[in-house]
């Protein structure tokens, strides 16, 4: 088929450049993506998590009993129990892709009744594109992210 004078069209050179070009942006666009979801999804596990230590050491100044915070690293959860492996209070999910490893903080977190961490230290989880550390001293009643 012929093409008249005043018809015009692309090459299959014009159309290649203009097809890679387009998936390069969807490639770059998409990384982005994914590493904004990860960072927002940590965030929103530090929100929650720092929530339940707090709720921990409330349970630990209010009642008579134990309360403790178990990392199931094979399940990718945490729990807060009462009584050691008694009841579960709270069951908190976490993506399959991290690692969550204690550095110098021993499992299970557990409050004494004046409210103190029993064994302070720090932990690492790995994210799909980052490393954080989360820190709980001795003497207090919190955990901190590592800056």
């Amino acid at each position: 088929m012929l093409m008249l004078p005043n018809q015009k069209g692309f090459t299959l050179i014009e159309l290649l450049i203009a097809l890679s070009s387009s998936i390069m942006i969807l490639i770059v666009s998409g990384s982005y993506a994914l590493k904004t979801y990860d960072a927002f999804q940590y965030k929103q596990f530090s929100k929650q998590f720092h929530q339940d230590i707090f709720y921990l050491q409330q349970l630990a100044l209010t009642h008579e009993d134990n309360f403790y915070l178990h990392f199931e690293r094979e399940n990718h959860r945490y729990l807060i129990r009462q009584g050691g492996f008694g009841t579960q209070l709270i069951v908190r999910d976490y993506p399959e892709a991290w690692i969550v490893e204690p550095n110098t903080l021993e499992f299970p977190i557990a409050f004494s009744y004046k409210g103190n961490l029993k064994k302070p230290g720090t932990m690492k989880i790995k994210t799909r594109f980052q490393t954080h550390v989360i820190t709980c001293p001795f003497g207090k009643g919190r955990c901190y992210d590592a800056a």
